[in-house]
């Protein structure tokens, strides 16, 4: 006769998932603010290039809040640069080059 040890874990009840309706909504990925001007550069690159319009211009409020901390020209250089992604796009658009 052999005596066998399980793992704790594996004699525990596994918990049910709760339906994704009673489940509460994702947190929000926001740094404190204050932040520093190199970790607002990144958040709008990283908002750039995931196309997240609500990360921008929670950025674009930080900035215009003076919730960003930094030498007085890379502030500028950010400003800039957050005022020519936060235009808004024309009215007519360009049909797309395959329907042409």
């Amino acid at each position: 006769m052999t005596i066998e040890f399980w793992p704790r874990s594996s004699l525990r009840r596994k918990q049910r998932l709760k339906p994704a309706a009673t489940r509460p909504a994702a947190r929000k990925r926001r740094p404190k603010l204050p932040i520093r001007i190199g970790k607002a550069q990144q958040v709008l690159s990283s908002a750039i290039i995931l196309g997240d319009h609500q990360l921008a211009s929670w950025l674009d409020l930080a900035v215009k809040t003076d919730r960003v901390v930094g030498t007085p020209e890379a502030l500028k250089e950010l400003r800039e640069r957050l005022d020519s992604v936060m235009q808004p796009l024309p009215e007519e658009t360009p049909p797309p080059i395959w329907l042409a």
